[in-house]
């Protein structure tokens, strides 16, 4: 029989939507930890989840619009509208181009994706500005709006507007109830597909385009078609000029002209001495390299038969461009078709022209002062292989151009190829090995990027013994110390802000934080000691210059080493975690004393720290403090350690709080759970909300509270408890034999055919015991009552409960919001607290007796069940109880 909550009377509508947010976190915290009120502002890191950046200045501008390129704004020059598909900008073939016929088209986001965390890749909610509403952009020179006919009307229903259409049908799985995402413009929601035949429109407006998508569903089959409505080739749209601008004309060079008013001019010169000017001619975007870079690059690649940007940091990388040509160079930065910036979504996968190297493109924020200033239309930087790109949608005769500040690395090899490739991460390939994880480093995909922040082998030299052991066995330890170094996004060092602190989340969900700092370089580890040689050899030691510092701990010592499957950074230490400590370091910076003083005197240290896959339940100091059990064993810690050392009872003391699997609060469920001890704790979960009673939010084992969890370490999880959980010897019948006062009570279950109940091992009861004192001060009815076996029954069964319900399950609970639960005998019993925990119309005394089957609680009454007396019933009538001493409490809230 199921416990219930439920209302006295039908719950109010309103009332459930106000206390709704009561219910946002899997478990309550009890007390609320107070953080430190001088944490400076954040600002979200676009692209990273939960990344935050702090209101400081920001770096200067490194991007320029086509706003220039537009030329004077001539009406005789305004070309006639023609509705025809828009010249093709992606190849035939191109994955992401799906159209009815015709050729390719322009380049697109997949329909509804969500993967980018910036303004520009969402929906607008409101397709028509505000400035062009009812009275338009013409005040206040004229009246303009309503008597302004063309100011009213957007910009895409304008002239020089070309329309790109494609359509996509597919069939849908009768047994797959899909849903599709719509989002921002109008019409946006969430529908399901599987059952109705609906019609989703979702329209959104961009700087330079206008996309219209329709999503239908007939007879099984999901036809969805979309309309792109922008700027014909050669028109655009001023970037700063009113939101409701036309499209106009604009003065488009070729590609050759464009780049070298770029700067690129040497770029360009290799191209056509590399036979590639006829790719000058085709529809290409274009990542140029400003003279000085290439030039660099171009010496040093004839110097050394490498590609090294900063001789002083990336000279060590394991990659030869020894076989690599001036004209493979080129294709590297080559991809086919006219790709926009701002239609190219983060972590994005551009192929070129040189095989089996891609462009990832990445996107991050601009610091929060710099948004304020002269950036605020363009928030964001974009990298191309973690290259900034410094100019962007220099649009051509034919195609684009961007430039970008560096020769790209082409991205052939995966992380896991290029740790293997260095001979100064031999410890972290073995590790990676042991562990697993360099499966997931080798996957390749368009959804398979990861960071790798690496530390060298002389990072790993310098942590305990211990640790290092646990890494080469690869166990839960050795899984976490490495994921804390691993994203699930691309971390270029460009996304930390010179000025201000940015933060990410790693794999175990733990933040990283990164800053710049002023710090010199080292001598190295092993070679000359003579500083003097050393500084010789390398000018740059000893000079402090700017390095990104991640945790106030580790430095980046070579950044940006760019993969197929994402980016690894070197780093100087092991960045510690929590995680991948063994269970006494956490018990230590938790301050559980006791509890690891009890394992470390019974010599269960090392037992304890090599657990895996476990959950510990641990109680705090103060619960030590408060319980018989806890005063125990602090005695004994204080008077007698010696007798601890192999100590049976003191290990099946520890043991009875270790529990396996490892289970993370929102995976708790209502069960019994074994231990290491060999007996079992018993999880109960509750609500503290009156209206959602569903929403769990309180969990308790053996019904002592969890106040603080999940708290991970070496491959486990720490539960933090406010009670000392006691091993039960005994059932519930055999727990009311051993207490006196509860006699009188045991009696009268022994007359009914109740004791079995009490007797079995898998019942999970809640027994609810007056002592012999309350049957004492009505003892002519408690006699009168063993002559009436049928009444007799129906009283007991009154006090027993069908399931667990511990004292700190009962809240309270006002009017209409009244929690009921149920008896074995079908009775309704009143849930409250006002005090103290009360059950219908008695008051719990003493909490939370723990027995294997069962719990129960002390009252100070008896359970009152029957009808209450009616208004004209006889005045002579003294009630159901008439021979009781004293007057019952009867709750009717």
């Amino acid at each position: 029989m199921a416990r219930r909550f439920r209302p006295s009377s039908p719950l109010v509508v309103l009332a459930a939507v106000a206390l709704l947010a009561g219910s946002v976190t899997c478990f309550e915290v009890p007390e609320p930890e107070v953080y430190d009120d001088t944490e400076s502002a954040t600002l979200g890191v676009a692209g990273l989840p939960g990344a935050r950046v702090q209101d400081r200045e920001s770096l200067e501008s490194d991007v320029e619009t086509i706003s220039d390129e537009l030329t004077h704004r001539n009406p005789d020059e305004r070309r006639p509208l023609h509705r025809q598909p828009l010249v093709p900008s992606r190849p035939v073939g191109h994955p992401d181009a799906e159209t009815i016929d015709g050729p390719a088209h322009q380049p697109q986001r997949p329909p509804f994706d969500t993967s980018s965390l910036f303004q520009h890749h969402f929906n607008t909610f409101f397709n028509t500005p505000l400035e062009t509403g009812f009275f338009g952009s013409g005040l206040p020179g004229g009246f303009g709006g309503f008597f302004d006919l063309h100011a009213n009307r957007p910009w895409w229903k304008g002239e020089n507007v070309c329309t790109e259409r494609e359509e996509k049908e597919e069939d849908i799985a009768a047994d797959d109830n899909q849903e599709v995402a719509v989002n921002g413009g109008t019409g946006a929601g969430v529908f399901g597909f599987s059952s109705f035949n609906l019609n989703v429109e979702s329209c959104a407006e961009k700087q330079h385009k206008y996309v219209c998508t329709s999503i239908k569903n007939v007879n099984g089959r999901k036809r969805t078609e979309k309309i792109t409505r922008q700027c014909c080739h050669g028109y655009g749209r001023p970037r700063n000029g009113p939101p409701n601008a036309h499209c106009e004309k604009m003065d488009l060079h070729s590609m050759e002209d464009t780049a070298e008013r770029l700067g690129a001019k040497e770029f360009i010169a290799t191209l056509k001495k590399s036979g590639l000017e006829a790719t000058l001619e085709n529809e290409v975007t274009l990542f140029v390299v400003p003279d000085s870079a290439y030039t660099t690059f171009a010496e040093q690649m004839w110097e050394n038969n490498l590609v090294a940007f900063d001789p002083s940091a990336r000279a060590k990388r394991a990659i030869d461009f020894a076989s690599m040509t001036a004209r493979d160079v080129i294709l590297g930065h080559t991809v086919n078709g006219s790709y926009h910036i701002e239609d190219i979504s983060n972590e994005q996968l551009l192929k070129t022209e040189l095989p089996g190297a891609n462009i990832r493109i990445n996107i991050y924020p601009r610091g929060p002062a710099a948004m304020a200033r002269e950036h605020a239309e363009h928030p964001y930087r974009y990298t191309a292989n973690c290259a900034p790109l410094v100019k962007l949608n220099r649009v051509t005769e034919r195609g684009i151009v961007h430039v970008v500040d560096r020769v790209l690395v082409p991205a052939r090899n995966t992380l896991m190829d290029i740790i293997e490739g260095r001979d100064d991460m031999t410890l972290m390939r073995t590790f990676l090995e042991m562990t697993g994880l360099d499966k997931m480093l080798r996957e390749q995909g368009d959804d398979k990027h990861f960071t790798v922040f690496a530390p060298n082998d002389e990072a790993f030299l310098k942590l305990d013994k211990d640790i290092r052991r646990k890494l080469k066995a690869g166990n839960g330890c050795a899984q976490n110390i490495l994921k804390n170094h691993i994203l699930d996004i691309t971390f270029c060092s460009l996304a930390a802000v010179n000025g201000v602190k940015t933060s990410t989340y790693n794999m175990l969900n733990e933040k990283l934080e990164f800053e710049y700092a002023m710090v010199g370089k080292k001598l190295p580890s092993s070679g000359t000691e003579n500083p003097i040689e050393a500084m010789e050899e390398d000018p740059s030691v000893g000079k402090k210059s700017q390095r990104l510092r991640i945790n106030g701990q580790a430095l980046i010592e070579e950044s940006d080493v760019v993969a197929s499957n994402g980016v690894l950074h070197v780093i100087d230490s092991v960045l510690p975690t929590e995680s991948g400590m063994p269970i006494s370091n956490t018990l230590a910076n938790h301050n559980l004393t006791i509890f690891k003083q009890l394992i470390a005197d019974a010599g269960l240290e090392d037992e304890f720290d090599g657990m895996s896959n476990k959950t510990f339940f641990i109680p705090s100091d103060q619960a030590f403090e408060q319980t018989e059990t806890g005063r125990y064993w602090i005695r004994q810690l204080k008077e007698h350690p010696e007798s601890l050392r192999n100590s049976a009872e003191l290990k099946e003391f520890l043991e009875y709080h270790v529990v396996e699997p490892l289970i993370k609060t929102c995976e708790l469920e209502e069960k019994t759970m074994p231990t290491k001890a060999g007996q079992s704790v018993r999880v109960n979960l509750y609500t503290t909300n009156p209206v959602f009673t569903t929403v769990m939010n309180r969990a308790t084992v053996n019904c002592a509270r969890l106040t603080h969890f999940d708290e991970e370490t070496c491959g486990s999880v720490v539960h933090e408890i406010d009670k000392v959980l006691d091993v039960p010897k005994m059932n519930l019948l055999e727990t009311l034999r051993s207490n006196a006062d509860y006699s009188m009570f045991l009696r009268l279950v022994s007359e009914t055919n109740l004791t079995e109940l009490l007797a079995s091992e898998d019942s999970g009861l809640t027994l609810l015991v007056p002592k012999n004192d309350v049957f004492l001060e009505v003892n002519a009815w408690y006699q009168e009552t063993l002559e009436n076996k049928e009444e007799l029954e129906r009283i007991i069964r009154a006090h027993i409960l069908p399931n667990v319900i511990c004292c700190t399950g009962i809240v309270p609970s006002e009017w209409p919001f009244v929690r009921t639960t149920e008896t074995i005998g079908q009775h309704q019993l009143k849930l409250n607290r006002n005090r103290r925990p009360q059950v219908q119309n008695a008051g719990i005394t003493k909490c939370d007796v723990v027995a294997r089957n069962g719990i129960i609680h002390e009252i100070n009454d008896v359970i009152n069940v029957q009808p209450q007396r009616s208004a004209s019933g006889s005045a002579g009538n003294s009630g159901p109880f008439p021979n009781f001493g004293r007057p019952l409490t009867f709750w009717f809230k």
